[in-house]
């Protein structure tokens, strides 16, 4: 498919692959010069809630039956807040 460049250095996605890749607006590219000449890589940043899953994703791979790190910090936080007011009265 070929696009064409604007005057202001923009290329619109042709339709057909943006759907294809699930391409929505506002959707990031990350642009690189090719190792080839002439050749453009552009590569898929993704979403915050993309990146969020893929480390949900990861944590529950590597998490013990049981374990509970976020509410293990929360109740470590807690307890160093208990020993502060214990200092402070």
């Amino acid at each position: 498919m070929i696009t064409t460049l604007t005057g202001k250095n923009q290329v619109t996605v042709p339709a057909e692959i943006a759907h294809k890749l699930g391409l929505l607006p506002g959707a990031q590219l990350d642009w690189a010069i090719g190792e080839q000449p002439n050749k453009i890589v552009i590569t898929i940043k993704p979403t915050r809630k993309q990146m969020l899953e893929r480390i949900r994703e990861i944590a529950r791979k590597h998490a013990r039956p049981g374990q509970d790190p976020v509410g293990d910090l929360i109740r470590a936080r807690e307890e160093e807040d208990r020993e502060r007011q214990k200092g402070l009265g």
